[in-house]
């Protein structure tokens, strides 16, 4: 008997081990030291059947989309819950029972409450499970020669289920379509095979019947009808059936002449039935009259299966269709006001709501907004999404629908095939700044000598096709960050120049020999730059178009992209080589090596600090422009296809994959820890993809707090995976080294006088109001309250038995010793306040005696040699001087009269003192001017270069 996978008891929270069969997902991997996986858009359902149940007097439909399934609530097809955590291969059936959801991945079956994972029980299967059906206390799963029946001990499932029984299907019936469990049949369950009806009874595990075989088709699926003892059977040939279990009777049938996929009957009172196709259509009939009284085409793509579930919600004119486009859509029948009980449906179904996303992998990525909200995407499979990174429900596709006439009204309905829909966008531009006024999304197609606009706000396509002059096709597009003009690159190297707001041509130019493969202007129109096939980068007057400089690249130029902020342009060469240029100096000044294929996307980060760039070497690569070297590099499970990162601050980064409909988002864990980049050679690791539910995603919480659950082991590995480097206190003697201290230490020293005043208090304290009888101690006794006289300081010195404070002692010890550096650590851990009165107490000291040798004259000196000796190190320059400048603004009239002639030799000593610091003082300073000055004309003279 197999046995359940071991979980922590009582627990939905909680550390698996490697041997309860979760998913290396995940496991906390640290591939990438700078981005961690965040979690996947775009993912609806998938080519597994989805499961309907009712819970109270809800519906919920759950979508199985790869190593997790999603919960979507009927009424608004809100998102509810993502399972967690993901399997260890592919889901391949689900089922659902009130709160409890039911999946089989390999020989794996699984019980999940509320998305969370109770507990997973292996079957001991050699082959993997395809079918799975619940009723009552049973669960029973299916391979392609058996079924193995499962049951709870109790009815509130607190345990795993034990193997009841193990049912072999008999030889010769071929593989299992589907588990039905009919009414009112008890204990018993009909497998449906491709070929026989078989009834079983799963607490005797025997056959209690054999269908007659089906010669002519292959079933493809069954579904139980409200009528007791009869199903309903559709065949790979277009064949519907209504057929009669208790009698092994084909009632009648019906054909739609396509191959059919699923079948569901109404159950709200109208006897129909509605068959979903391999070609995406839906075909509805009346059996009263047997005959077929509705059609909807194009439902869902013929390419990725048609239609691979249709159900009818129980009681409900509702019925949900999903298919392997990634789409899950809801309709619904409005009754006809008539009285006649046979024509209450005459008219057809309309959609009611539905969520869907890329039945391909995107092409194209762009963030819509700075904060990170919104995300614009293209894909392969000729569509345009808007993709919301905090609500699933503001996602929504872009209309196709184009204007017709002058009077630019828009044809009523949706775009209904894939027919009807442009072809692949090639090239996307975006830009916020007219975003509500007009058009703003600017797109080139495969083969089309034209560019399409499109409003980004309303999310339709635009008023206006801008034509390449040339007639050749559009290969690149840009706008300006005005929001006015739009540019087109084509094939042939010409330039079109648009205005977005009347869709007027309003400049052109033969700017290169082959085909524009980026353009852009900069942020203040007045420089275009183009790109090319040819191996050119060309600077262009805005207004003109006049060629203002050209700079020769050794390869072919394949993308550009253009940093306003920053005027650095990077170009994606042939070579697999990404060069920078300054727009400023129009020349290269980075050329990062490293990919071992094509570049296929790259981005700058926000700042223009960085470049993230991906290839077809399946690495992501992040670039240092100030080194010019590579400080992160790993390794990705599918190649990158598009890639952006997000305008606040650098936040996220979304990938779009080769082999993947989502988009996939990362966090910048460099916002959320303090990181030091060292330059990577070598790509050994692989970055963990991001998941639905985001399971070990690092976001604002998680890459700021360290869980106190986690272990010194894994802070051990997370300090070596962000490669974090402490800096000495002086990198070498001969540079002059300023504090870490925090700035309002040392500037608070020099304004100490102001800040007095200004916290001055206005009135003396007033004496507080006797408190209530109730609010004292014992009942008589008032809590006594320290008094504070006025003048009294709020600093206070640690003295020792002499009299003088630990800091004149170190001084005067320091002295002896002829080393400083104890004092200059005391001083530092000072406050200002208690800074300042350290100093004043030097006139105040006592006179020499054998407990305190040292007069208020040699205790000054002493701190001026202090200081002296630490500005010959050349360490903590600023604060040196601000500790000196609080020395003469406190005791300045004493050191005036120390220089002056006549004095005793503690006066002397104290000159002494002073014109040794000024010596030094001296040095130092003429030896840092020297030094700006000449950094100063090395970079005027390369300005000016």
């Amino acid at each position: 008997m197999p046995a359940p996978l071991p979980v922590a008891s009582g627990a939905k929270r909680r550390k698996v081990g490697a041997d309860s069969q979760t998913p290396s997902a995940t496991e906390k991997r640290h591939a990438s030291r700078i981005f961690a996986p965040f979690r996947t858009l775009g993912h609806v359902t998938s080519a597994v059947p989805f499961a309907v149940s009712t819970l109270g007097q809800s519906f919920v439909i759950t979508t199985v989309v790869g190593t997790a399934f999603q919960m979507y609530d009927a009424a608004s097809l809100h998102l509810l819950f993502v399972s967690s955590p993901p399997t260890t291969a592919l889901i391949t059936g689900v089922s659902t029972q009130f709160h409890f959801v039911y999946a089989i991945w390999g020989s794996s079956l699984g019980v999940f409450r509320r998305g969370r994972l109770e507990y997973a029980v292996d079957t001991g299967s050699d082959t993997p499970l395809r079918k799975l059906l619940v009723f009552g206390s049973f669960v029973c799963v299916a391979t392609d020669d058996a079924i193995y029946v499962f049951r709870f001990a109790s009815a509130d499932k607190a345990t795993p289920p034990e193997l009841y029984t193990t049912i072999v299907l008999p030889p010769g019936v071929g593989s299992v379509v589907k588990l039905v469990h009919p009414h009112t049949y008890l204990n018993k369950i009909v497998v449906a095979t491709v070929s026989y009806i078989l009834l079983f009874n799963v607490r005797t595990g025997t056959l209690v019947f054999q269908s007659t075989p089906f010669t002519d088709a292959l079933l493809t699926d069954i579904d139980s009808a409200p009528a007791l003892d009869t199903l309903g059977l559709v065949f790979d040939d277009g064949t519907l059936q209504l057929y009669n279990l208790r009698y092994n009777k084909v009632l009648f049938e019906l054909s739609c002449q396509q191959r059919t996929t699923s079948v569901s009957f109404r159950s709200d009172g109208s006897a129909h039935i509605v068959v979903g196709t391999a070609d995406g259509d839906l075909y509805f009939y009346d059996l009263n009259r047997k005959r077929r009284v509705h059609i909807l085409r194009d439902v869902h793509t013929a390419s990725h299966g048609g239609v691979v579930r249709v159900a009818f919600l129980n009681g409900q004119p509702v019925f949900v269709t999903a298919g392997g486009d990634n789409s899950l859509r809801e309709y619904v029948f409005d009754p006809e006001p008539s009285t006649s009980t046979s024509n209450l449906i005459v008219s057809s179904p309309r959609t009611l709501r539905s969520r869907a996303g890329h039945s391909l992998p995107p092409t194209h990525l762009v963030f819509a907004d700075d904060a990170g909200h919104f995300l614009i995407s293209a894909s392969r499979d000729r569509s345009l999404w808007l993709f919301s990174l905090r609500k699933d429900a503001q996602s929504h596709e872009f209309s196709q629908r184009e204007s017709v006439g002058s009077s630019g009204k828009r044809r009523a309905g949706a775009v209904g095939s894939l027919r009807e829909k442009f072809p692949e966008i090639t090239a996307l531009a975006y830009e916020a700044t007219k975003k509500g006024e007009w058009e703003n999304v600017v797109t080139a197609h495969v083969g089309e000598a034209f560019a399409r606009t499109w409003d980004a706000d309303r999310g339709i396509v635009g008023r206006f096709r801008l034509a390449s002059t040339d007639k050749t096709t559009v290969s690149t597009v840009g706008i300006s960050f005005c929001g006015n003009f739009a540019m087109l690159g084509s094939a042939a190297g010409s330039v079109d120049i648009y205005n977005l707001q009347s869709g007027q041509h309003r400049r052109r130019i033969r700017a290169h020999r082959k085909a524009v493969t980026g353009v852009a202007v900069d942020g203040l129109n007045r420089t275009v730059i183009t790109a090319s096939a040819d191996g050119e980068v060309q600077f262009r007057e805005f207004k003109t178009l006049a060629l203002v400089s050209k700079l020769s690249l050794s390869t072919p130029a394949m993308k550009m992209l253009l940093h306003r902020a920053t005027e650095l342009i990077a170009v994606a060469l042939a070579n697999n080589t990404i060069v920078v240029l300054d727009l400023s100096a129009r020349r290269v000044v980075r050329e990062l090596r490293g990919h071992a294929g094509g570049i296929t996307a790259f981005d700058f980060s926000a700042d223009g600090r960085w470049i993230v760039s991906a290839s077809e070497d399946s690495t992501v690569r992040t670039w240092d422009l100030p080194t010019g070297s590579c400080v992160d590099a790993a390794h990705v499970a599918s190649v990158v296809t598009a890639l952006r990162v997000s305008g606040d601050g650098g936040e996220w980064l979304a990938t779009a994959h080769r082999d993947g409909v989502g988009i996939n988002l990362w966090t910048n864990r460099t916002l959320f820890r303090e990181m030091t980049l060292a330059r990577v050679r070598e790509v050994e690791t692989e970055m963990g993809e991001p998941t639905l539910g985001g399971e070990g995603a690092e976001g604002l919480l998680c890459g700021a707090i360290k869980l106190e659950s986690d272990d010194d082991e894994e802070e051990d590995e997370e300090e070596e995976a962000s490669g974090t480097y402490m800096s000495p206190e002086q990198l070498d003697p001969k540079l002059v080294t300023l504090t870490t201290l925090p700035r309002t230490r040392y500037s608070t020293l020099a304004n100490l006088d102001i800040i007095k005043a200004r916290n001055k208090p206005i009135a003396p304290p007033k004496q507080p109001e006797k408190v209530p009888f109730f609010l004292t101690l014992g009942g008589n006794a008032t809590i006594p309250k320290e008094e504070v006289k006025p003048g009294t300081a709020t600093v206070r010195r640690k003295k020792v038995d002499d009299g003088m404070s630990v800091f004149q002692r170190a001084l005067i010890r320091a002295h002896a010793m002829d080393d400083y550096t104890d004092v200059i650590t005391h001083l530092k851990s000072l406050s200002p306040a208690a800074t300042d009165l350290e100093l004043r107490t030097f006139a105040t000291s006592l006179p020499p005696t054998p407990s305190a040798p040292a007069t208020p004259a040699e205790m000054t000196s002493y701190f001026i040699r202090a200081l002296t000796f630490h500005l010959t190190l050349r360490r903590d320059y600023d604060l040196v001087h601000a500790w000196m400048a609080l020395l003469l603004r406190v005791h300045g009239g004493y050191l005036m009269s120390c220089t002056t002639a006549g004095g005793d030799g503690f006066e002397e000593e104290v000159a002494e003192a002073l014109r040794g610091w000024k010596k030094v003082e001296e040095r130092e300073r003429g030896r840092v001017d020297e030094l700006v000055g000449y950094c100063n004309g090395v970079i005027n003279f390369l300005r000016l270069e």
